[in-house]
Parts: structure tokens; C-alpha cells; sequence
């Protein structure tokens, strides 16, 4: 049952089949995706019905809705807001953790690994007066909720649930919660959402292009039994959605691992515990379907892509049907990606700098790996065997540890061209990310 997409852009360095516009072209609100978000069959893995949202590209966001231009948080949220189809231009950068003129005014991200500032200590002060931790500052708050917990134990009681309180209403400063047939495009390299987690959940049909996406940063992460302090907020959640196209983004943080593992505190019993303030960049969880990443780049993180969140997750099975395909993981720890379930094609990817893991396989995976490029064999996959892992063609992949036949062929669900693996280091280190190509309004 093989799906082709026919498109008529002309071909230079690498063919747009692969996704790819070059220098000499642009991006525009009606590009076609490749990969499984422009799948156009009428049933999904499971055989269960659907309708793309369009029945020749698959993904095609706002295409032929509402037009606005924004250039600050109220004019972001606003439009992000709006019901109906819609193509958002974010024009410069918007922090979502400034609320704009007057009270308020100013970012809550602090500049380095163990500062402040002083909207944040503002934000900390006035949350916590007259409770059972009464914090002044940024800093006095980290060292007294780690000092309230020992390390072995979840948090409980009042302070827990001032914790949850603070959290809460910085989820409700930062997050952006995306609706159905929505299309996001950055319109220069200046363009960047900072600060904010992307929410696509239980939406269909959205678009997010050219964005530089970075500084998901959590002032309240939370002591978990014999596992630290973790983090929530990823830059995008991806979660019981279908038809999401992300493309030439860049995915960065502020803090390297070096910076965070510096940043410790003291718990009840006297353990030393890392501040964690930053959870995934790009997180797919939750039976999502017709999903496409491309021409991205993912760095300085450590837990990168989460696809599947749970081994007891049975109802992604047939579903996550996700293409990751020309982006750059570099400097990047783990998670890249870490796979349950998903039936996944993976290809023209390059991987530079690793410290940990590459692709994650883990339960019941059905990876189809593809002219990746690996600096390092050895960080290249994970050897267990807890899904398929098949592979064609890739550079300096741990042959050892593939399977010898596919479990699935991307070919019968939609047309693609892989370039040669010797090629995608030039090709993605040089086109991948935001800024790279001009648009086209």
C-alpha cells in the first residue's frame, strides 16, 4: 500500500523529497512534509479509520487560515488562542517567562547555572510569604525545599503541596498550548521562543517551522524517591496528537551538563542532589500517529527525545508512527531517541559529540535505522534486544547489535529518498536548524 507524494520543487545539493529546502529556495506555509506526516492512507497501523488533513500532503497545519504576525508574548498567546485554522510569523524573540510592561516586566531566566534574577526572586517571595517555607530568593528556596526531604523519599506533605503550587503557576506562565491546524513559522534566525514548553496534545494537523527553541527551564523540580530532583517541562511535548510536522528548529539550552552537575544541594539526610531544571527537548508520548521531525538540531541536552513513556503503555501499540529524518544531535547525553513501541524510520541523521547512548531501542521498537551518520561506533545504539532494530547502510553503526530483516519498510507508506551516509555530515551540519533558509509569507 504505497503512498507517493509527487513534488514539483526543483532539486539542488539534496532533493526536497528528503525534506530539504535549499539556500536558493524557501519555506512557505504550503510545503509538503516527508515521512509519516504526509502519510495520506485511509486506516492507521491499528486498521482503525482516518482522514488526513489533506488528501495529498497529510500534515498541512494553518495552510489557508488566519494570517498574524507577533513579536511578544500577549501577541503570541493571543493568536495561539484563536479557534480555526491559522499561520502564526513570530517576528524576534519571545520569552515567555516576561510578562511584558509594567509589573512583572522582565525574564525570569537566570544567566547562569546558580543565579537569579530578579523577577524570579519576586515571583519566589511573594509565592512562598506567610507559608511553611518563606523564601526571599531563587537560591534560598533550592537550598531549603532540597534541605526538607531525604534523598531515599517522595515529597509529602505541606511543603509538597507548596511545591505543586509553585510549579503550577509557572506551568501557567510558560506553557503554550497548541490547537488543531495551527501553523508556527519562525521568520528569520532571530526568530525564538524562549522559556516555554510547546504543548501539542490531543490536536491534529499542526506545523512548527524555523524556530530557534530554547531555555525550558523549571525552577521547581521535585525530589523523587532515590532519583533526585527532577524536572517536568519539555521545549515540545508531543502527546495523543496526529499529524505533527517540526522542521528546521533548533533545540538548544543555556546550561551544559558540566554547568548543572555543579549546582547541587543538600537533602535531609545529607545527600548531595543535582538541581535539575531542564526535562526533554522533544518528548512523543502517548499514542501519537503520523508524526515527522525534520532537519532539526538537538543539542548541549541529556534526556533528548522520550518516545513512549511507559513499558505498560500497551495502547501505543501500532501506533507512535514517527520519521525522524536530517537532524543533528550534538553534544547530546541520552534519549536520541529512546523508543518504546513506536514503529519508527530513522534516517540521514547525524550524530556529533555524543556522551552517551545514541538510539535507545526498548520494548516492543520496531526501528528502522537508515544512512545515519555515528561519530562513534560504540555510542552508536544500544545492544539489548528489546525491540527490532534493522539497519541500512549507516556509518559506524555497532553491526553487532542490528537485526538482519526489517520489521516494517517506510517505502510502503510513503515515498522518500535517503542520501549516502558519507554525505550527511556536510549535508545536515551545514542545512539543519533555524535560520537556514529564508520565508517565503
Amino acid at each position: 500500500m504505497k503512498k507517493f507524494i509527487f513534488l514539483t520543487t526543483v532539486f539542488f545539493v539534496a532533493c526536497s523529497i528528503c525534506g530539504y529546502t535549499a539556500s536558493s529556495e524557501q519555506i512557505s506555509a504550503d510545503d509538503t512534509p516527508v515521512g509519516w506526516a504526509s502519510y495520506t492512507g485511509t486506516k492507521d497501523l491499528a486498521g482503525k479509520d482516518i482522514v488526513p488533513p489533506d488528501s495529498k500532503k497529510g500534515t498541512c497545519g494553518g495552510f489557508g487560515g488566519e494570517v498574524y504576525t507577533v513579536k511578544n508574548r500577549s501577541e503570541f498567546l493571543s493568536a495561539i488562542r484563536k479557534d480555526g485554522k491559522k499561520i502564526i510569523y513570530v517576528d524576534g524573540v519571545i520569552d515567555m517567562t516576561s510578562l511584558g510592561r509594567g509589573a512583572g516586566r522582565g525574564t525570569m531566566l537566570p544567566s547562569t547555572y546558580d543565579g537569579s534574577t530578579e523577577k524570579l526572586d519576586e515571583f519566589i517571595e511573594s509565592r512562598t510569604k506567610d507559608s511553611v517555607l518563606p523564601c526571599k530568593t531563587y537560591k534560598e528556596w533550592k537550598t531549603k525545599y532540597t534541605a526538607s526531604f531525604k534523598y531515599g523519599e517522595d515529597e509529602f506533605g505541606e511543603v509538597a503541596i507548596l511545591r505543586n503550587k509553585l510549579n503550577r503557576d509557572w506551568k501557567t506562565l510558560i506553557e503554550i498550548p497548541v490547537k488543531s491546524d495551527t501553523t508556527i513559522i519562525g521568520l528569520n534566525d532571530k526568530a525564538e521562543i524562549r522559556g516555554g514548553s510547546v504543548i501539542i496534545k490531543n490536536v491534529r494537523n499542526v506545523v512548527i517551522r524555523n524556530l530557534i527553541l530554547t531555555e525550558c527551564y523549571n525552577p521547581f523540580p521535585k525530589i523523587e524517591d532515590s532519583d533526585g530532583l527532577n524536572a517536568e517541562f519539555d521545549l515540545v511535548s508531543i502527546q495523543s496528537s496526529k499529524y505533527v510536522w517540526i522542521d528546521h528548529c533548533t533545540f538548544d539550552t543555556k546550561f551544559s551538563h558540566s554547568e548543572l552537575e555543579k549546582d547541587k544541594y543538600e537533602t535531609k539526610d545529607r545527600r548531595d542532589v543535582y538541581w535539575r531544571v531542564y526535562d526533554g527537548q522533544c518528548d512523543i508520548t502517548n499514542t501519537n500517529d503520523f508524526i515527522t521531525i525534520s532537519w532539526c538540531i538537538f543539542k548541549n541536552h541529556d534526556k533528548t527525545m522520550l518516545i513512549g513513556n511507559s513499558d505498560s503503555k500497551v495502547a501505543d501499540v501500532n501506533h507512535q508512527t514517527i520519521t525522524l529524518h536530517h537532524n543533528w544531535f550534538n553534544n547530546c547525553k541520552q534519549r536520541l531517541p529512546f523508543v518504546r513501541f513506536a514503529t519508527i524510520h530513522i534516517f540521514n541523521n547525524l550524530y556529533t559529540n555524543q556522551t552517551g547512548t545514541g538510539i535507545d531501542r526498548r520494548k516492543d521498537c520496531k526501528i528502522y535505522s537508515e544512512a545515519n551518520s555515528f561519530e562513534e561506533e560504540k555510542r552508536s545504539i544500544t545492544r539489548n534486544r528489546y525491540g527490532t532494530l534493522f539497519d541500512k547502510g549507516s556509518l559506524n553503526i555497532d553491526k553487532d547489535a542490528v537485526d538482519s530483516n526489517p520489521s516494517w519498510e517506510p517505502e510502503n507508506y510513503y515515498s522518500y529518498k535517503a542520501e549516502k551516509a558519507s554525505a550527511v555530515k556536510n549535508l545536515v551540519s551545514k542545512n539543519a536548524g533555524a535560520g537556514k533558509i529564508s520565508v517565503k509569507q
